[in-house]
């Protein structure tokens, strides 16, 4: 046996009880109660025992002055006490599961544990701390937003909101049209989707559509002139594009990758 410590009594396991529960007519001789159940004691690495197990000690024949002398030494030390948590597996004589520790039956260990380690660093026992409530800011009141101003769905503009521009129009094509020869150059015509766009171009300018017709395949004129005026025919609107100048640009075509 090791140098265990002299028993302090406790309820783990209930070996108190032992006085109440009549002796067996027949006693076995005395032995060594730890090295007669290795697989329930072990010094070493304690596990709880049983509830209770002081009856089967007594059933099995050992004396009742055997068995709480020894049962007190045993679950009185730190190493048993320690294994005594909440979910932990209790064994039997032939060390086989008998129930698990509860959250309750760990509080009488842990006192004892508790006052085992004051007794050793002669320290006092400290009291339980009280737990005192955080007292909860109080969140100040958001400041109310001012509404923001609803725009109205349309205003009339102010001096302030006009600036000076030129007004242009941008006509595109990529056909030749064929030209009327008049005094200030060539007069064309394009028509479009809304109206007939009617210009007169300069000799200089005219050969840049001449020019796109030798060198390319396909190209595209873009004519832009400042907006003139607008005359209403049997055949639609008709609008003069003045002061026109011409953009030709060549038309690639795209090839297909194999």
């Amino acid at each position: 046996m090791d140098d265990l410590k002299p028993s302090v009594p406790s309820d783990e396991p209930e070996q108190q009880d032992a006085d109440k529960i009549p002796v067996q007519p027949l006693l076995a001789p005395q032995l060594d109660i730890i090295a007669l159940y290795p697989d329930c004691f072990d010094l070493t690495r304690p596990r709880p025992l049983k509830l209770k197990i002081h009856k089967d000690l007594i059933a099995a024949g050992h004396k009742r002055s055997d068995i709480k002398h020894v049962l007190g030494r045993y679950c009185g030390r730190i190493r048993y006490l320690q294994s005594v948590q909440p979910g932990a597996v209790r064994v039997d004589l032939q060390g086989q599961p008998a129930g698990e520790v509860t959250e309750a039956e760990c509080d009488s260990p842990r006192e004892r544990l508790a006052l085992i380690c004051a007794q050793r660093l002669a320290i006092p026992l400290k009291p339980k701390p009280v737990k005192i409530k955080k007292i909860e800011k109080v969140k100040k009141p958001k400041a109310v937003q001012e509404a923001k101003p609803v725009p109205p769905l349309d205003a009339p503009l102010t001096s302030e909101s006009i600036v000076s521009g030129r007004l242009e129009l941008t006509v595109k094509f990529t056909e030749p049209p064929q030209p009327v020869i008049v005094k200030s150059g060539m007069k064309i015509g394009v028509q479009t989707d809304t109206a007939l766009v009617v210009t007169t171009l300069k000799p200089k300018v005219w050969k840049k559509l001449e020019k796109a017709q030798v060198d390319w395949t396909q190209w595209v004129a873009a004519m832009t002139g400042k907006l003139g005026a607008q005359v209403g025919s049997d055949a639609g609107t008709i609008v003069m594009l003045e002061e026109a100048s011409l953009q030709v640009f060549e038309k690639k075509v795209k090839v297909e990758k194999i």
